[in-house]
């Protein structure tokens, strides 16, 4: 009932999710529900920290090279009667661009810092903007001037794309910094083109919004794709479930059938072999149940092979194993139990059946349905094999139906002849 009721949700939520689908394909944007909105953020912000974290060093390695090629190649682009005022701006440029990185890292890497990833991510973006631009477009040389103007393009669009927030708080923090540099600028009467310096700040913070929107339109539909998945993947698990369920369970009685009888039989035979320990067999057959059948109808007689099922299965150890053997034939596999045990067990099985009182007219021995009891007990014999140990259990059952019915018969295979 319980695999029903998740299947039915399971289903409900996969068409809420192609819905989804169909309606993000038509347009950029976010489409989810509140909480699914929450989620996708939550998730793209911890895999842009993990990212962070797990490729420092090679961007480390990235960012040595840079330095290692930028800083040589300023001696031939800095104007030579301003080189030691722009050489160290420009140094100090990329040590504080290096530092910001480092300071990022460490509010991934270390489990006190990461719920301030966020806002250290937001503040470093502040920052690194308004710093560099301070740093070297206010360089004497004009192509460190272009040079910067460049270099803070590139911040504000890997930003955008490294952080995992949202677009939104990213361009309001970018057009902050770009405020923020342009004021700087002003109140030092720092000479500088407001046009240029305009469509460099504004401009990159525009176009890394724009780019990062189309990324996470498309971060969007691989979510949406990796829930369907995730959710047709519990569909199929319930569905498998329940044919495995159906191959292993007999479909009237809801307990083990023939098959999985077969399978447990062999194992706990291999075991009682190897360990030399015990397995009772009892074998169950319902008294005169055809009469039964003819006279009360099939239905009736389903009704009552259910019932003695049910009886059986709550009368046996919890260790113990129930399988319908055919028709109105059980069979119960008590692991690691001599015969005082199973005959414990056999006299808790036929007191529940009794205890039922199904009226049986049509019984020769009693008023109400009865069962006759077969038991035999293996014990690691290595002369008898499990289909010669079944024989046994039948041959049991047959004498307890031989000598009158209604009964517990023990056989031993030691008294057993040769079949």
């Amino acid at each position: 009932m319980n695999d029903k009721y998740n299947l039915a949700k399971l289903q409900d939520d996969k068409e809420k999710i192609e819905r989804l689908i169909a309606h993000q394909s038509r347009r950029i944007g976010h489409v989810f529900p509140k909480e699914m909105e929450h989620e996708f953020w939550a998730k793209n912000l911890e895999r842009a920290r993990k990212h962070v974290e797990k490729y420092v060093w090679s961007g480390v390695l990235v960012y040595f090279i840079f330095i290692v090629v930028m800083v040589p190649t300023d001696y031939f682009i800095i104007d030579q009667q301003y080189f030691l005022d722009d050489f160290v701006r420009s140094l100090i440029s990329l040590i504080n661009v290096g530092l910001c990185l480092l300071i990022l890292f460490f509010f991934a890497y270390f489990s006190k810092l990461r719920p301030y990833f966020t806002y250290a991510s937001i503040f470093l973006m502040f920052w690194a903007i308004v710093s560099t631009s301070w740093l070297t477009m206010t360089a004497k040389t004009i192509e460190l001037q272009h040079q910067a103007m460049a270099i803070v393009g590139i911040i504000y669009i890997l930003s955008y794309i490294l952080t995992g927030i949202k677009p939104i708080y990213l361009l309001f923090t970018g057009l902050l910094a770009a405020l923020a540099t342009i004021i700087l600028f002003a109140t030092f009467n720092i000479h500088f083109n407001t046009i240029a310096l305009a469509r460099i700040l504004f401009g990159s913070c525009l176009l890394g919004f724009v780019i990062s929107h189309m990324i996470f339109a498309r971060e969007r539909m691989i979510y949406l794709y990796a829930l369907r998945a995730k959710i047709s993947e519990n569909i199929h698990r319930i569905y498998n479930s329940e044919l495995l369920h159906l191959s292993q369970h007999d479909e009237l009685t809801k307990i083990s059938n023939r098959r999985t009888f077969d399978e447990t039989l062999n194992t706990l035979f291999q075991q009682a072999r190897e360990n030399e320990t015990s397995l009772s067999i009892l074998f169950i057959d319902v008294d005169f149940f055809k009469k039964y059948n003819d006279f009360y109808g099939h239905q009736k007689g389903d009704n009552v092979i259910s019932s003695i099922a049910k009886s059986i299965k709550n009368a046996i150890r919890h260790m113990d194993f129930v399988a319908r053997y055919g028709g109105e034939e059980f069979v119960v596999l008590l692991p690691e139990t001599n015969a005082h045990g199973a005959y414990a067990v056999a006299s808790n099985i036929y007191k529940a059946i009794e205890r039922l009182e199904i009226s049986h007219e049509k019984s020769s021995i009693s008023n109400y349905i009865t069962i006759s009891l077969g038991i035999t007990v293996y014990q690691g014999e290595t002369e008898i094999n499990k289909d010669e140990l079944l024989v046994v259990a039948d041959q049991a059952l047959y004498r307890a139906k031989e000598l009158g019915r209604n009964q517990i018969y023990y056989q031993s295979i030691r008294t057993i002849q040769t079949i």
